[in-house]
């Protein structure tokens, strides 16, 4: 930034390109955190941490200072990530239900089944057996 003896200062071309790259990160960050709320703010722990990021996405989207956001447009976004949250969870649960489901396949295959039976037998005559 370039200043000025009357205290008017400029910002360069570079200096704006590179704002706007760290502003865009920051929004993905803020986006991500919103999508894995779940994880991020256990329990809603830290108390109104995601109340502070909800506020701080929302001054990142703003084009500039003094110009707020349409709160549509930050209902988008937040809906989006609850979208993306939603389908995350639903994924997370059905790979949960398949490994669920193979163990439960396992233990009702015959061969499984016949084993179980065979050592029943097997720990039940050595009981018989032990004087």
């Amino acid at each position: 930034m370039c200043s000025r003896p009357d205290g008017i200062g400029t910002v360069t071309v570079e200096e704006k390109e590179r704002f706007e790259e760290i502003k865009e990160r920051l929004r993905l960050l803020l986006e991500n955190q919103i999508t894995h709320f779940r994880y991020c703010f256990p329990f809603g722990r830290p108390e109104g941490a995601l109340k502070a990021t909800l506020s701080l996405l929302e001054r990142v989207l703003m084009k500039d200072i003094v110009t707020p956001v349409p709160q549509e447009e930050v209902k988008a976004v937040i809906r989006k990530c609850l979208e993306q949250a939603a389908l995350i969870n639903y994924t997370r649960l059905s790979e949960y239900a398949k490994i669920e489901g193979k163990k439960r396949e396992m233990y009702e295959h015959p061969v499984f089944c016949l084993a179980s039976q065979v050592m029943d037998l097997t720990i039940q005559n050595q009981k018989d057996a032990a004087p």
